[in-house]
């Protein structure tokens, strides 16, 4: 009787055991964090001190159609851009209020452009999404005031680079580095994330208009 009581508690505490132990996707799950914040790490340490810092100017106006909280979706691991790279245009879906382009196609060609045309004034707007070297995702107008340039490449220094005036900004930040339209930043808009699409607010560009030409052009 003994050996059997005693094989049947060995018999539940091993089941116990048994559903106790992490399954391969939570050893999986957990390695994947790991090294994203292992690469984050070293990539964060890479920049150093060397990053560009907006003037009073200019910081006013960096994020200003961004809500206080708010974080980009994170597309890839952190990204080392050796090689220019043009935009490459792709076809945004406009349904319900939402502009939806593919996450896909950003991964893909790394920096894309699309337009929208906003249905109150017929004014089309233009627009980019790329991957910053951290591998979250920048959504927003691809305008650059001063020169009116709508067409931007990221560059293998790691800038975001005007094709019209060659002015230079931190791919990651966008605080102007060099060239005559350094203190307007593009306007950042705000993106949510859904499976493979990607999601802009109409209404979040529903009262855009261009930045003032307000502070200093030219030089560097």
């Amino acid at each position: 009787m003994g050996n059997t009581t005693g094989s049947r508690t060995k018999g539940k505490r091993d089941q116990f055991v048994a559903k106790k132990k992490p399954s391969m996707v939570l050893y999986i799950v957990i390695t994947v964090i790991a090294l994203t914040a292992i690469g984050g790490g070293v990539w964060l340490q890479s920049r150093g001190s060397n990053v560009a810092q907006a003037t009073p100017e200019e910081a006013k106006y960096l994020g200003r159609f961004l809500s206080q909280g708010y974080q980009p979706a994170v597309l890839t691991e952190p990204l080392t851009y050796d090689s220019a790279i043009q935009m490459s245009p792709v076809q945004p879906q406009i349904k319900g209020g939402a502009i939806s382009i593919s996450a896909a196609d950003i991964i893909k060609n790394k920096i894309v452009y699309f337009e929208y045309t906003r249905p109150s004034d017929r004014q089309i707007i233009p627009m980019m999404a790329y991957i910053k070297p951290s591998g979250k995702l920048f959504t927003g107008v691809s305008f650059c005031p001063p020169c009116r340039g709508k067409y931007q490449h990221i560059e293998a220094a790691g800038t975001l680079t005007c094709n019209q005036c060659g002015t230079k900004r931190d791919l990651e930040t966008q605080v102007g580095i060099s060239g005559a339209c350094k203190l307007y930043p593009p306007d950042e808009i705000a993106h949510k994330q859904a499976g493979d699409t990607i999601i802009l607010a109409e209404a979040d560009l529903a009262t855009w208009q261009a930045q003032a030409i307000d502070r200093p052009v030219g030089g560097q």
